[in-house]
């Protein structure tokens, strides 16, 4: 698109894409693109590079790197989110069980044992997905390296 360099192309593919996606006017995609990029750009690039997208080459690409790299990221940046709740979960009932016997909230205590169990079987379900994951790479991988021996 343009007279911009290879990596302006790739910034400006995916600011034009967000653009699509939130359903911008024109003149907010421009505005929201200078923001983004720095510079302006034509309504014509602009147009130019919404016809890109649209074409559903950038969706592919997209779509590729989501089932190679990102789905893998999601998975472990929710893994990491359950293992902080249940950290905090437990800080609270350990926090809990270590009051004396009166000044104890008894239905606190069960409340936070209940949520420790759900988020251990949540976490334990999150964590069997990882082998499953990996099979999914592997056939990706294999799939990838047969397309380039032909």
């Amino acid at each position: 698109m343009g007279s911009f360099t290879d990596k302006e192309n790739k910034i400006l593919v995916a600011l034009v894409s967000d653009c699509v996606n939130y359903g911008f006017s024109e003149s907010e995609a421009l505005a929201y693109i200078k923001a983004r990029l720095g510079r302006e750009i034509s309504a014509d690039a602009y147009y130019r590079g919404k016809k890109q997208v649209d074409s559903g080459h950038y969706a592919k690409e997209w779509l590729n790197y989501f089932t190679r790299v990102g789905f893998v990221v999601k998975h472990k940046k929710i893994i990491e989110i359950i293992e902080n709740l249940v950290k905090d979960i437990l800080r609270d009932y350990l926090i809990e069980q270590s009051k004396p016997y009166a000044q104890k909230d008894m239905e606190l205590i069960q409340k936070l044992r209940s949520e420790i169990m759900e988020a251990c079987k949540i976490l334990q379900d999150l964590s069997l997905g990882t082998p499953i994951i990996g099979q999914i790479k592997a056939k990706i991988e294999h799939a990838e390296s047969f397309s380039n021996s032909q």
